[in-house]
């Protein structure tokens, strides 16, 4: 298990070595970056996963450097379950920074959307939400090597912080990225490898297919191997 973990931290490392992240991702795949989508800018999500699952996230660009969004799971939405509807969840974030060459730019943010609503589970999620968090983030060594590294805490009666890091790399001009994040680092056992691919369709839509927690054993709260496929869209008023 030990081997795995190390070897997990190694490769994410590898590919934070050598990550571009395109401009305007809010997100890697459940990471925050430092990017903030622009003033008089929208975002829209579209996030598929586990039984028919389907999670929406809006976010705008209400001022110069402050983002707000909401977000909105359903459970068993595709399929012939019971559809169970989550509490929409409210985001906040805040560009405090932009970087330069000597500093790396700084994000802070709330972001109270958790992954697999449990009605009965207190009316929470099994995988809590991100919850306040800060993210740094710069290039490094040579132009469009982008590296984003965070802290967070979901839940302050425990009051534990959790840390992340995150790269997308390109693949293929400005087309084909590889995705790479570690999350939910404190508690080794309980950290996520997340991978994926990212096709940008156009210059306004981009088309994820993840794996999270690609090494995991199942446990409450963690569900190994999960396949997730988003639509994601960014346009102007």
């Amino acid at each position: 298990m030990t081997k795995k973990i190390v070897l997990s931290l190694a490769v994410v490392m590898f590919f934070a070595c050598s990550g571009y992240c395109a401009p305007g991702r809010l997100y890697v795949m459940d990471t925050p970056t430092i990017n903030i989508l622009n003033y008089g800018s929208y975002g829209a999500d579209f996030r598929m996963f586990s039984a028919g699952s389907v999670q929406t996230k809006l976010n705008f660009g209400v001022l110069k450097n402050l983002n707000i969004g909401v977000s909105w799971e359903v459970d068993n939405f595709i399929g012939n379950d019971q559809m169970q509807a989550a509490v929409p969840a409210l985001a906040v974030k805040v560009r405090l920074y932009d970087g330069n060459m000597t500093w790396p730019g700084i994000a802070v943010g709330y972001d109270g959307q958790g992954y697999f609503y449990i009605p009965n589970y207190d009316g929470d999620y099994m995988q809590k939400g991100r919850g306040i968090y800060v993210v740094v983030g710069r290039e490094l060594f040579f132009q469009g090597l982008m590296i984003d590294a965070g802290l967070n805490m979901n839940d302050f009666s425990e009051s534990r912080v959790f840390g992340f890091v995150n790269a997308v790399i390109p693949m293929y001009q400005e087309v084909l990225f590889f995705m790479a994040e570690y999350d939910n680092i404190n508690y080794l056992p309980d950290a996520r490898l997340n991978l994926g691919i990212r096709y940008a369709l156009t210059d306004s839509i981009d088309l994820d297919f993840m794996v999270r927690d690609c090494w995991g054993k199942e446990t409450l709260g963690k569900i190994p191997n999960e396949r997730v496929f988003k639509i994601s869209y960014t346009g102007k008023f």
